[in-house]
């Protein structure tokens, strides 16, 4: 008949692989990957279309989550200096930025500033067709919503 002291030592074996079995289970469940949501809503389509130059018209795509407006090199959306009203853009002007399904444009404390519609503004929503101007260049901002290409092909 075993005595009390193995008893406690089988005892503490026993404990001590199931905390390690315990443990080892919390790590694997840490490294999956979350599973995709099974019905994720398409992102929309967002862009500037530029049209005031003679060139035709000049689009710009927003696929990151900031993009910056200005005449510098690094800007998103770079206003190229020899367009009529480039000098009034700062080089790093404006972002304009995706929070969840809405677009924000906002000042980056440019000297001429940004008018949505013709209004002065510091930051503003962006709804689709809202006329952009930065400096005295016009933007107009563009979005298809995720379904539109289906609606419009029917």
């Amino acid at each position: 008949m075993p005595d009390l002291i193995s008893l406690q030592y089988i005892a503490l074996g026993a404990l001590s692989v199931l905390a390690i079995l315990l443990i080892v289970a919390l790590i694997r469940r840490r490294r999956r990957a979350p599973a995709p949501p099974l019905h994720a809503a398409p992102e929309s389509i967002a862009f500037l279309e530029r049209t005031s130059d003679g060139d035709g018209p000049r689009i710009y795509a927003l696929n990151k989550p900031v993009i910056i407006v200005g005449r510098g090199e690094s800007s998103d959306v770079r206003v190229e200096a020899d367009l009529p009203g480039a000098l009034t853009i700062s080089r790093r002007h404006a972002q304009i930025r995706r929070e969840d399904v809405e677009f924000i444009v906002e000042d980056l404390g440019s000297q001429n500033g940004i008018k949505v519609n013709g209004l002065v503004t510091h930051r503003n929503l962006l709804r689709d067709g809202y006329r952009v101007s930065f400096g005295s260049v016009e933007f107009v901002f563009r979005r298809s919503e995720p379904g539109d290409a289906a609606r419009s092909d029917s």
